[in-house]
């Protein structure tokens, strides 16, 4: 992580993905409401059945839209909403903005990081640089912006 970066406290973190979940479940509702509509009224389906391969399809489909909004957000400026509401940023390791791939790792493992009881979250109290599990396996961190 660049020297002069400040890692962003925990509770800055905490309050920014609590933004962010607002805004995405916003989001997951509006654009799965209208894209499983569309699906069953072009397939003819009426009800999509618990553990169905539609179902699992959906879900993949719905942590794509995941990647896709928070890559974007991370890879256009760093910041999500409400890492913007905090003053925070994501970053890679040399102080850069990071890249898509970096912002598919950092998405993937911080979806891992809530299993089990948020422990890979956790992780960043007792890390030295105030990195989480996801920081780590994705060469980020998030900082305070200068």
């Amino acid at each position: 992580m660049s020297d002069s970066a400040t890692p962003a406290t925990f509770a800055k973190r905490v309050a920014a993905m609590f933004y962010d979940f607002l805004l995405f479940g916003s989001v997951l509702l509006v654009v799965g409401f209208i894209s499983m509509l569309t699906l069953t009224s072009i397939t003819g389906i009426e009800n999509v059945a618990k553990g169905s391969l539609v179902a699992k399809l959906f879900f993949v489909y719905l942590l794509a839209l995941g990647y896709l909004f928070f890559g974007w957000f991370w890879t256009h400026g760093g910041q999500t909403l409400g890492m913007r509401a905090w003053k925070l940023k994501v970053i890679s390791f040399d102080g850069q903005a990071i890249n898509w791939k970096q912002a598919f790792i950092r998405y993937i493992y911080s979806i891992v990081s809530w299993i089990p009881l948020a422990a890979g979250y956790l992780w960043l109290l007792f890390d030295k640089n105030k990195l989480a599990f996801h920081d780590r396996m994705s060469k980020t961190a998030i900082v305070f912006k200068n």
